[in-house]
C-alpha cells in the first residue's frame, strides 16, 4: 500500500492526506505562498523541506503562526523513486537480441557548474515518435527550469534534490542515486550523479507498454513451473477457471473462464470428457489479461499464490463440478419460496 502522509490540526482531527515524496502548499499570513516537500517517516511524523516534524507538532506550528497548509496542485511530472532491481533500466542492455522496450537514452553533464551538454544515443528507432520527442522535450525543460525539484538545472540543484529526496542508491557508487518519470506512454529513468569531472545524467527513455512486456515475459519465464498451471476455483455461482496461454497475440495472457452451474449441467450431457470441457468452453464468460497491460503482473502473482480447489481440466475436476452443479439444483428446489 502506498504511504500516505497525514496532516491534522492541533485536535487530532484529519484535514488531509499526501502520497510519501507529495508537495504541500502553505499559505502565510501576508498572503504569500510557498511549497514544501514532504517525506513519510511514520505515521506520526513526516520530514517537511528537510526538518522532521511530529504531525501535531506541525499542526500547532500552522496555528500559532496562522498559516494554513493544504496539498498542492500535482505537478506536471514528478520525480519517483526506484527499486535496486530497476538500475538495470538505466544502462545499456547487454544482450543486443533483446527488446526491452527502450527508444534511447540521454547522457549530458553539467561541465562546471549550470551548462548543459547533452548527446541522444538510440536504440529503437521505431518506438522515437513525434509525440515521444515533444514529450521527452518537455520532461527535460521542466526539471531544468519549473519544477519544484530541480534536478537538471545545475550540478548543485540535483545535489540538492538528491539530498533533500534521498532516492534509492547505486550498490556500487553511493554518488549514483535512480529516479523514474512515469508518463502516459512512456517511463524515463534517470541516472544522476553530481560528482564533478562525471557524466551527470543518464536517462534512458521506455516506450511503457513494450517495458512491461519485456519484465513481464522474464518474470514468466523465471517462474514457469509456477505458472504453468490450470487452476479451477469454486465460486458461489459456479467455477471460475484461470490458467496461462503463452500463445496468444500479445505474447501471453491470463485466461479466466467461468463456468455457471447450469452450463456445467448442461455440458455433463457431453458423451465424452474432451467434449464436456469443449462445451465448457464454448458457452462460458471469457476475459483476458495481456502480458504488456499495466494491471498483469498484480493478476499474476495473485493467480500464483491462490491455491485452486481444484487442478488440471481432468475426470477428477469435472466429476467435482457435476457434482457441485447438481447439489446447487437440488438445493435452489427444496428452498422455499419467500
Amino acid at each position: 500500500m502506498d504511504k500516505q502522509i497525514r496532516f491534522i490540526d492541533s485536535s487530532y482531527n484529519e484535514l488531509f492526506t499526501i502520497p510519501d515524496r507529495g508537495i504541500i502548499a502553505v499559505k502565510y499570513p501576508d498572503g504569500h505562498t510557498e511549497n514544501k516537500f514532504c517525506l513519510y517517516i511514520d505515521d506520526y511524523h513526516t520530514e517537511i523541506d528537510g526538518v522532521c516534524y511530529h504531525i501535531c507538532q506541525w499542526a500547532e506550528l500552522m496555528e500559532q503562526n496562522e498559516r494554513i497548509c493544504s496539498p498542492a496542485e500535482l505537478p506536471e511530472y514528478s520525480l519517483e523513486n526506484i527499486t535496486p532491481d530497476e538500475f538495470e533500466f538505466m544502462y545499456a542492455k547487454e544482450d543486443e537480441s533483446i527488446d526491452r522496450g527502450c527508444i534511447g537514452h540521454l547522457r549530458a553533464d553539467f561541465d562546471t557548474g549550470k551548462a548543459f551538454f547533452s548527446t541522444w544515443w538510440p536504440e529503437n528507432d521505431s518506438l522515437k515518435t513525434q509525440e515521444f520527442k515533444e514529450e521527452f522535450d518537455k520532461v527535460i525543460n521542466y526539471f531544468r527550469k519549473e519544477s519544484e525539484t530541480p534536478i537538471l538545472k545545475s550540478r548543485s540543484d540535483m545535489y540538492n534534490v538528491c539530498y533533500r529526496l534521498k532516492p534509492t542508491q547505486s550498490a556500487t557508487d553511493k554518488d549514483v542515486h535512480g529516479f523514474k518519470i512515469i508518463t502516459e506512454k512512456h517511463t524515463y529513468y534517470l541516472r544522476c550523479n553530481p560528482r564533478l569531472g562525471e557524466y551527470n545524467l543518464y536517462a534512458y527513455c521506455y516506450n511503457t507498454q513494450a517495458l512491461d512486456k519485456f519484465r513481464n515475459t522474464r518474470f514468466v519465464e523465471q517462474n514457469f513451473d509456477a505458472v504453468n498451471r490450470d487452476k479451477f476455483f469454486r465460486t458461489n455461482s459456479g467455477f471460475e477457471e484461470i490458467y496461462y496461454n503463452p500463445d496468444s497475440t500479445a505474447g501471453g495472457q491470463l485466461v479466466y473462464n467461468e463456468f455457471s452451474f447450469e452450463l456445467i449441467r448442461e455440458a455433463s450431457k457431453q458423451e465424452t470428457m474432451m467434449k464436456f470441457y469443449n462445451y465448457l468452453n464454448s458457452g462460458c464468460k471469457q476475459y483476458c489479461v495481456d502480458i504488456d497491460s499495466a494491471e498483469f503482473m498484480d493478476y499474476l502473482k495473485d493467480f500464483m499464490e491462490r491455491e485452486p480447489d481444484y487442478l488440471k481440466d481432468n475426470k477428477e475436476t469435472a466429476n467435482a463440478m457435476i457434482k457441485a452443479a447438481n447439489e446447487d439444483k437440488k438445493r435452489n428446489k427444496t428452498e422455499p419460496e419467500r
